[in-house]
Order: structure tokens, then sequence, then C-alpha cells
């Protein structure tokens, strides 16, 4: 018995070892379970007419508490969320989506991805939830698309915050990123292996550590359609009869928190005080040691200040 019981302890954590290594997939998938669990989060998900959208949902219900809704931005997915959440959770509703085309949601073809129709895509995601009022906070892309949501549907805001640099806002300084694709290079576009692990030095300053199972399948899901993901970007970032958010702004009414990086390489800095002159009801704050995404390398400090924001407009 004695050498059964020893036999069992050194053959699991083998298999463990293994699984870690050889089966990525499936490990990530545990991971996430286990971590969105923590957070008070439910993976779920439902179908549209065009495709499935998976979301996280946790916290209290949407009966007993208001709704926060966290949109990410392009290439990004709903799990980036998940720090930030854990903060929201016992509080608010909270809903993390994988926006339509992204993250565990089918490819799209390219018109999807453009600004308004994507708009018009998380109108019918949220109408399908039964979201008639929510505070949304959102990230790069996500806040693009959620400021032209905003104008079309202003009695679905109770609040917006810009949590990192939101797309359409141009700094008093050009980024390194802006800087970058004059030069031909897009840093944020990832076709290899290397082009993925090397998007991190831009995105952070020091790059968070993730379990190699969870970066490992991301990255094989992401470079696997190199096309795709130019097409993306490109649509992604077509403003063509689409208004930027700096021209939007100054329509946004509702209370609207402001969270930039210092030391984001995507967009600059200097564009967080443009961006607050131009709204009507805002409040800013720079943050430190941090980049473009700072609900991942900030998580604890930036659920503080939302959850103060969110306190202060009396929620």
């Amino acid at each position: 018995m004695k050498r059964t019981v020893v036999a069992i302890c050194i053959i699991i954590p083998i298999m463990l070892v293994v699984a870690w290594f050889a089966l990525p997939q499936k490990v990530q998938t545990i991971l996430l379970t286990i971590n969105n669990m923590s957070a008070g989060l439910t993976m779920k998900s439902i179908d549209l007419p065009f495709g499935r959208v998976h979301y996280l949902e946790g916290g209290r219900t949407q009966y007993e508490a208001e709704t926060v809704v966290l949109l990410h931005g392009v290439f990004a997915r709903k799990e980036h969320w998940v720090d930030l959440a854990r903060e929201l959770t016992p509080h608010f509703h909270v809903i993390a989506l994988d926006l339509p085309g992204f993250g565990d949601n089918d490819p799209l073809s390219p018109d999807h991805y453009l600004l308004k129709n994507q708009a018009q895509n998380l109108r019918s995601v949220l109408a399908s939830l039964g979201i008639s009022k929510a505070h949304f906070g959102a990230n790069s892309m996500g806040a693009q698309i959620a400021g032209l949501l905003a104008i079309e549907q202003p009695e679905l805001f109770q609040s917006l915050a810009f949590i990192g640099s939101p797309l359409g806002v141009k700094g008093k300084v050009k980024s390194d990123m802006e800087i970058a694709i004059e030069n031909g290079h897009i840093p944020l576009l990832a076709r290899t292996e290397s082009e993925f692990n090397q998007r991190n030095a831009w995105l952070f300053p020091i790059t968070p550590t993730l379990p190699s199972p969870i970066l490992k399948t991301w990255m094989k899901q992401e470079i696997s359609t190199p096309e795709q993901n130019e097409n993306i970007w490109h649509a992604a970032n077509s403003f063509i009869d689409t208004p930027t958010l700096m021209k939007l702004a100054p329509q946004l009414e509702m209370p609207t928190l402001i969270i930039w990086c210092k030391e984001d390489r995507i967009f600059h800095v200097s564009g967080a005080d443009v961006l607050d002159a131009k709204l009507p009801n805002s409040s800013r704050k720079i943050l430190y040691e941090c980049g473009h995404l700072p609900m991942l390398d900030k998580a604890e400090l930036v659920a503080h200040l939302y959850l103060v924001f969110l306190h202060e407009i009396g929620h």
C-alpha cells in the first residue's frame, strides 16, 4: 500500500508536468477557469446572426446591482479584465466581452471590423444580454467603439471609463507607435512568434507573468491567421466615415474617467490632457510604471481608482 501511495505521488506530478508542456490548450482552459472562478466570473456565450459571442459574467445579479461592461482593444480578449473584475464583482454585476470577431469568437469578414460596424455589433450583443443601462470600462479600440455607441444610445451609459489610452485621440506629442507606423512598422500586428513576443515590450514597461500554456495557446491562435490579422488592423484603424473619439468627446456628457499611463508607448500620455479638455464631465488619473494595458500591470490600483470614481458619481 505504501509503495502504491509513493508511486501515485511520483506519477501525478510527472503527468502534470507533461500536460503543462504537451497539452497547453487543455491546461490553459483549466487555468483560466480556475482564475475566472476566483474572480467570481463564469464563462458564457450567446448566439447572434454574426456568430457566437463569448463573455465572462459574474458578481451580483443584474437585478440587485448595477452593471459594469468591460471592452478590450484590438487583438485583446475578455480575460485581460479578470484581475480588475475581481475587485468589482463584490459590488456590481460584471460582464467582460470578447468583442465579436475577437478572442474565443469565430473570425468575421473584414467589414465587421470597421469601427462603425463593431459599434452596431456591440449594440446587438448588449440588447441580447438585456443590458439597457450600464457603466462602461473600455481600453484602446474598445474605447473608440464605446464612444460611437454612446453617441447613438446615450441612455445606455451611466458612466464611461477609458482604462488605458483610447484609440481616436491624438496627443500633443507623437507616440513611439505612431512614429514606428510612419516608418512602415506596425508594432501591435503579430504575424509570427517573434513578433508576438516583441509586442509585449510595446505594451508593458515590465511584462506581466502569464503561465506558459496560456501564453502559448493565445499566441498560436493569433499568429495562425496573419493575413486576417492585417485586415483586422487596417479595418479597426480606419476612420473613413467614422468620427474619432476626439470629435465625439464634446457630446459625451456622462461622467467619464480617464486613466492613462505615463509610459504608454502606443498613445502618448499628452493625449490625456487633450481628451480631458474636450469632455464635458471628466476626471483624469496619470499612472506610472505601466503601459497600454493598465488593467493588467496595475490591476489593483486601477480597480481602486475605478471604484472610487463609481462611488463619487453616486453608484
